[in-house]
């Protein structure tokens, strides 16, 4: 089977369940294999995923902020082994923390988005980029600079006031003028949530139903995380990625040296199905992506999402195992047969090994639901579809997501086990809380 009748496939039978929300676009050897929208980009409006859809990207956004502090140290404007006091030299220890420590989250300062009070109150409150540094610059540091990795956008706040000041333009003044315009990249831009800026999706999470995500303020995000794009755009600037248009070769290999682990300058650089690859997620507000470039052999995935809950990455690995025809599984039809025994499998069940994880089955209208906890420990809630049914077992499957759940009948009739797997394929086994 042809490596496009594969993917094919693998799409229409998540896209039968309607399992698939965003954008997705797929390319091999130059060639784009699939370019496509999937769900809703605004609910509201019943408006579709296309595949010229805005998506904000989230982290995505640091490779952008990456490739300008290296366009700057070529242009001799700075050196990426500058330290920060000189361009920063209110930062307490910027004589300690070099700007490529920042660029490879080495630089043991705090990250911003980890203080407690962050996603409950300060995400949602404008800020000017030096209130922001300022709210982080005092802390002690994690560790000693440059001795270990530990993901921080603050490092990426600071080296976008550095690029403002190097450059004398806004952050986003600059990426347009120096990556996307160079690159025809018309789509992407710097979202500071004022603007209108067309055909942009509207972040979703989940609760029984697609719901609005919490707000984020965009005053801040800027090279952190505050950039939106197109799947479309995003595989312009692969391209220029394997070219010298925005960088010479050499600097380039440097941006995509790993120092610690595997983290290089905005981009991770691991393996993935055994295989090369570099990669970076991002999430803001009800957008998650992903963006995988396996290099020696020419595969790019691109994956934009605006509903938050989507597991793109798994997904995107599921997708690579159909391109590199490995054995991948498929999710069951969800094709719902009538059963109304519903009140055997209610109660809330304690996952083996894990009494901090819960699974809570209840029924609301006649209509059995799931409320499990999800990234960052968030609450989200699907309906529950039973798809089988025999005298040992009842098999449900999740709405939204590929989620099944086997409730296991005891000699009594009595259902006290299930058999969880959730999206990401991991397996769990349950037992009844009494």
């Amino acid at each position: 089977m042809r490596v496009e009748e594969r993917i094919d496939r693998w799409i229409e039978s998540y896209e039968e369940n309607e399992y698939l929300n965003g954008s997705i676009l797929i390319a091999s050897n130059g060639n784009i294999l699939i370019n496509k929208g999937f769900g809703m980009a605004n609910w509201e409006h019943s408006v579709p995923n296309q595949p010229t859809t805005k998506f904000r990207i989230g982290s995505l956004t640091k490779a952008f902020t990456s490739m300008g502090i290296f366009q700057l140290h070529e242009e001799g404007k700075l050196s990426i082994d500058d330290c920060i006091e000189k361009y920063l030299p209110d930062f307490p220890r910027g004589e300690k923390i070099t700007i490529y420590q920042c660029l490879t989250n080495t630089t043991g300062i705090p990250n911003y988005t980890s203080s407690p009070d962050f996603w409950s109150k300060t995400m949602r409150l404008p800020m000017s980029l030096n209130q922001l540094i300022d709210s982080f610059k005092h802390l002690e540091l994690n560790f000693e600079p440059g001795t270990k990795f530990e993901y921080s956008s603050s490092g990426y706040t600071l080296l976008t006031a550095i690029l403002e000041k190097v450059s004398g333009m806004s952050f986003a003044e600059y990426i347009q003028a120096k990556i996307c315009l160079p690159l025809g990249m018309n789509n992407t831009g710097c979202d500071d949530g004022i603007e209108i800026v067309a055909d942009l999706a509207s972040g979703y999470s989940f609760w029984e139903k697609p719901i609005h995500a919490a707000h984020a303020d965009l005053s801040f995000p800027l090279g952190a995380y505050g950039l939106y794009s197109t799947t479309e755009d995003l595989y312009l600037w692969d391209q220029a990625l394997k070219s010298s248009k925005l960088l010479s070769e050499e600097l380039m290999e440097k941006l995509f040296t790993p120092n610690f682990g595997s983290y290089a300058s905005g981009w991770v650089v691991s393996e993935i199905l055994d295989r090369k690859c570099m990669h970076h997620f991002g999430d803001i507000s009800g957008f998650c992506s992903n963006f995988f470039r396996f290099v020696d052999e020419q595969i790019t995935i691109i994956f934009l999402s605006n509903m938050n809950v989507t597991p793109v990455t798994h997904l995107m690995q599921e997708m690579a195992k159909v391109i590199f025809d490995e054995h991948v599984s498929l999710p069951l039809s969800i094709q719902p047969i009538n059963f109304t025994k519903t009140e055997l499998i209610t109660g809330k069940y304690i996952i083996e090994n894990d009494e901090n994880k819960m699974l809570d089955v209840t029924i609301k209208n006649g209509e059995v639901y799931l409320t499990v906890p999800k990234m960052y420990g968030v609450l989200y809630k699907f309906k529950l579809l039973p798809v089988s049914h025999n005298a040992l077992k009842i098999t449900y499957l999740t709405e939204m997501v590929n989620e099944q759940l086997i409730f296991h009948y005891s000699s009594s009739g009595k259902v006290g086990r299930v058999e969880y797997k959730d999206f990401n394929d991991n397996n769990y086994i349950a037992y009844k809380d009494v």
